[in-house]
């Protein structure tokens, strides 16, 4: 099964040439003047691929739901990575996927986004929205 590399939440983020330019990488916290309301994000992962992975479809999907589980937003999309016959034996092949979207705010509280690969979770990002310090939420 394709492995996770890494996930994180940024303001934007560019891929170019397999390699991820990321504006303010590692967000966990959204201070909003108001809710409800919306956010742009940008979200950049790596996914890794054993040769034997490679030449077919892989599934790939980020859900953005609140601390109820209800589902706000849901990104999708099919991996099919191309195996790189210079590549050292044993060596896996890394799939950069890079992504910038708006999501809905309903309200303050907790949030997560679900990166699963093939239609299992691989990776659960917590994320929290809280009212500008010393305004009433």
């Amino acid at each position: 099964m394709p492995e996770l590399d890494y996930a994180i939440l940024c303001d934007h983020v560019r891929i170019e040439g397999g390699v991820a330019h990321v504006i303010a990488g590692g967000i966990d916290t959204i201070i909003a003047a108001q809710v409800p309301g919306g956010q742009n994000l940008g979200f950049l992962a790596r996914v890794l691929f054993s040769r034997s992975e490679c030449g077919r479809p892989h599934g790939f999907e980020l859900l953005f739901q609140g601390e109820d589980g209800d589902r706000l937003a849901q990104l999708q999309g099919v991996l099919e990575p191309n195996w790189d016959e210079g590549l050292a034996p044993g060596w896996k092949l890394g799939s950069p996927i890079g992504m910038n979207f708006g999501v809905p705010l309903p309200r303050y509280g907790l949030y997560s986004f679900e990166v699963l690969l093939n239609d299992s979770l691989v990776k659960s990002l917590p994320m929290r929205v809280v009212p500008i310090p010393g305004q009433a939420a």
